[in-house]
């Protein structure tokens, strides 16, 4: 029977986001009620939608789905502009639920991936029922990512977007659960469908990434954890072709070696066995014929203007995500780095943080090999291929426009900051290699480190790595735009498979908590906090627009 605080973990972390999401909503109803920005175009366009308009705003980008569910509560909510924003209030609570259930759906049998003796370790220390708080912390932290929280209280498509793409991903994880393939399969695709309806690049996260990671566990199987012996590329390759078994390892044993051998071993298993890979991207092939259709149609990717929205190729957004993400996850980032470093302290404060925290991945230091070739095809990209678009620097009501007037400031800068980029991609890399919980006790027990799958708590293996990259440079290297929303989806999947830090063994128990999810909900919380108070309180005017207040938003 699950304790108390278990069965409260998920009611607690949903009330605290509702408390936190009414007072963002309250206090831009009632200093900003008037509809602002992007909302002057969403606002009228539902409200046509409302009366039964389905006429069509040119200006207008992004595929109709906002305003079809503003269409669909009208008769229970009404479709004023505090009404309509309030839908986003209700999207943002229901992401903290997504974000629980993702969670455990990616840590799903996990007693069937682990020994006998973790079995014991876990009865013992009732590591379930920590799990499940930590879960939910971490939900919660989920739902007050800035860039997404802030327009929580605004009627944007970015939350609502945000929620149908995580409940694909849920809908993705659980396909087994299904009672048979093609009711699973119908499921993802009805979906992936409605995900398209908010924002056309949703293609990318409830098409392509689903399908690389369907493959990779339809050609998994007991992995490698990296051993040298493990590593030769002839029986690899050898057994990729009779058993269509692919090469993984786990992210905190993995070199640029390891990111070869599992693409060269899933092209062999992929070439061996070409109906199994038909048999399981089938659905993620309709929605990209869907997909594909709907294009040809429309005689562009963008509805409305399309001028603006031009596709480009814009291969230096693969270097801003990477501070990007260390700055809204400093805690997580610096507290995963701890146990790197613990082995550097002297004796007693070694001893002290590596009981606290565990041992983080092997390797404590970037690999040298990496960093030159990142640094080096960095500095390419940023010769050759840095775009600022017009809207850029046209706007200085958006922070990005700050960021690059820094960049911009002198030559030289923009060149300085790649190797910054570097760090910032080898923490967050890193990050996703954190010994877990239960991963720590066993070795404790001093017993073999049990198999894992490619959803598996014990490890992040480099087949999430390179399904993750691979579709966030798909979904944001042909923008010109740089956007912090273009971001949100990616973050939110890296967060969702950053593992928990391991827990103390107190009296033969794990009792102690992941303390980052205490500091990320700090932080979190005063980022949100400094973000709404620009936009309420520090309100600015235009030379050319007097008393025509501007504010800060992203």
């Amino acid at each position: 029977m699950p304790s108390i605080t278990q069965a409260w973990a998920l009611p607690a972390a949903f009330l605290a986001i509702v408390n936190i999401s009414m007072t963002w909503y309250n206090l831009v109803s009632a200093i900003v009620p008037d509809p602002y920005l992007d909302e002057f175009f969403h606002v009228p366009q539902a409200k046509k939608y409302c009366r039964n308009d389905f006429s069509w705003d040119p200006k207008i980008t992004t595929p109709p789905g906002l305003y079809l569910v503003s269409l669909l509560f009208k008769g229970a909510i009404g479709c004023e502009t505090s009404n309509l924003r309030a839908l986003n209030v209700v999207a943002i609570c229901l992401i903290c639920v997504l974000a629980y259930s993702i969670s455990g759906a990616i840590h799903k049998n996990r007693s069937e991936h682990t020994n006998q003796a973790e079995k014991e370790v876990n009865s013992e220390s009732d590591s379930k029922s920590l799990f499940d708080i930590l879960t939910a912390h971490s939900a919660l932290n989920i739902s007050l990512f800035p860039p997404l929280f802030f327009f929580s209280a605004l009627y944007y498509t970015d939350v609502m977007s945000t929620l149908t793409v995580l409940l694909h991903y849920l809908a993705f994880l659980n396909r087994k659960n299904a009672s048979s393939q093609f009711l699973g399969s119908i499921g993802l695709i009805l979906v992936g469908s409605l995900a398209l309806l908010f924002r056309q690049t949703n293609i990318f996260w409830v098409a392509i990434f689903p399908a690389v990671i369907a493959v990779i566990d339809a050609f998994g199987g007991e992995q490698q954890a990296g051993s040298p012996e493990k590593k030769d590329l002839r029986s690899i390759c050898a057994r990729s072709w009779e058993y269509g078994r692919i090469y993984d390892c786990p992210v905190d044993s993995a070199g640029p070696q390891d990111f070869l051998l599992l693409t060269i071993s899933l092209v062999i298993a992929v070439l061996a066995q070409p109906f199994s890979l038909l048999k399981v991207v089938a659905p993620y092939l309709f929605l990209v014929a869907l997909f594909a259709s709907f294009v040809l149609w429309n005689g562009s990717v963008v509805l409305g203007d399309k001028s603006a929205h031009t596709a480009t190729l814009h291969l230096p957004q693969m270097l801003y995500i990477w501070p990007y993400i260390s700055f809204f996850s400093i805690p997580l980032i610096v507290g995963s780095l701890l146990p790197h470093i613990a082995p550097l302290l002297p004796g007693g404060l070694s001893n002290f943080f590596q009981s606290k925290l565990g041992r983080g991945p092997g390797r404590i230091l970037p690999n040298s090999v990496t960093a030159s070739a990142f640094i080096t095809i960095g500095l390419a990209m940023v010769h050759f291929n840095t775009i600022i678009h017009p809207y850029t620097l046209a706007d200085n009501r958006h922070y990005v426009f700050y960021v690059f007037r820094v960049l911009l400031r002198h030559p030289a800068i923009k060149y300085a900051a790649v190797p910054v980029y570097y760090i910032c991609a080898w923490m967050v890399f890193y990050s996703l290699g954190t010994k877990p919980e239960s991963e720590a006790l066993t070795s404790q027990t001093h017993q073999k480190k049990p198999s894992t799958s490619v959803h598996s708590p014990q490890s992040c293996k480099i087949s999430f790595v390179v399904a993750w990259f691979g579709t966030t440079a798909l979904s944001v290297a042909t923008a010109p735009l740089v956007e912090p929303r273009y971001f949100i989806i990616p973050w939110i999947l890296w967060r969702l498979h950053v593992p928990y830090l391991p827990g103390t063994r107190i009296s033969g128990k794990a009792r102690s908590y992941d303390l980052r999810l205490i500091l990320e909900t700090i932080w979190l919380i005063v980022l949100n906090a400094a973000l709404g108070y620009n936009f309420l309180y520090r309100g600015f005017s235009w030379p050319q627009e007097p008393g025509n207040i501007q504010r800060f938003l992203w």
